[in-house]
């Protein structure tokens, strides 16, 4: 779950690149919000809804909740890009509205997400939106939550649009919907020993299949997976709590220490406590 700085105005900006590892997981993931991406250099590819694709500087795109997604860097440079997560709460709160325009994108599991390209209409009035919420979130002026709010409802307003004249071909499968339940296992219960019978008892399915649908839709075996997670949630906790090491470690399931720095050392070519003092000087 996307934790907000104020949940009864759910909305996150930032300009980031991926390399920062702020808002996107090393790995594939989903969240029960919407998301925009708004490519300002460089070149970004996303996966979404089973699809590999390119994105370019002056490219928009749009995710849906609840889809499996992951973002890379194409290139060597550093790409750069604007990312806006928006609560599907902030959009909930007119029935009228939120029943016939908001909850028919939520619920269609086939509207994976949409890819805008260049400086043309939409993606320049979304990027123009989404540059104005920026600069409103920034600013914060006497207000600035009526201007947020009413920009979210513009920017969904194109969303919309193009979602009633997009041809629905993302289809999500049954064996997509297995792997992430399974996932959500993982994310449920990584402070605890987990063994591969385990994740593929959560799915109802056999090993086998378990490790063949985690290479299918995230590249990773089943353990990789979960140790990627764990390694994740260890950098959060080194970034935002004053845990000791060994605390982190158990706390994330590792069986000591040792073993966490490690594989944290593997992972990111740096030593918790190095990246804890880094971290904490930014």
């Amino acid at each position: 779950m996307f934790h907000f700085e104020n949940e009864l105005l759910p909305v996150y900006l930032n300009k980031e690149s991926i390399n920062d590892h702020i808002t996107h997981s090393d790995m594939p993931h989903w969240h029960d919000c919407i998301e925009l991406i708004v490519v300002e250099s460089g070149t970004v590819t996303c996966s979404s809804g089973g699809t590999n694709f390119s994105l370019y500087k002056g490219d928009v795109c749009f995710i849906n909740r609840h889809q499996l997604h992951h973002l890379k860097q194409e290139d060597e440079d550093s790409s750069c890009h604007t990312v806006m997560i928006i609560g599907t709460t902030l959009l909930s709160q007119n029935p009228l509205v939120y029943e016939k325009y908001v909850q028919p994108v939520l619920e269609d599991v086939q509207f994976s997400h949409i890819r805008f390209e260049g400086n043309a209409s939409p993606a320049a009035h979304i990027s123009d939106l989404v540059m104005h919420a920026f600069s409103v979130n920034n600013e914060r002026a006497p207000g600035y939550e009526l201007d947020m709010i009413s920009t979210v409802y513009k920017i969904f307003g194109q969303i919309y649009s193009a979602y009633i004249t997009a041809p629905k071909t993302h289809l999500r499968d049954i064996n997509m919907q297995l792997q992430q339940r399974m996932a959500e296992y993982i994310y449920a219960n990584y402070s605890e020993p987990i063994s591969l019978d385990d994740i593929a008892a959560s799915g109802n399915i056999s090993r086998s299949q378990c490790s063949r649908l985690f290479k299918q839709y995230t590249s990773l075996s089943p353990i990789n997976f979960l140790n990627l997670h764990r390694l994740e949630m260890g950098r959060d906790q080194l970034r935002s709590t004053t845990f000791s090491i060994a605390e982190i470690a158990q706390n994330c399931g590792f069986s000591d220490q040792s073993y966490f720095s490690r594989m944290f050392v593997k992972q990111y070519n740096i030593t918790p406590i190095a990246y804890r003092k880094g971290s904490n000087a930014k």
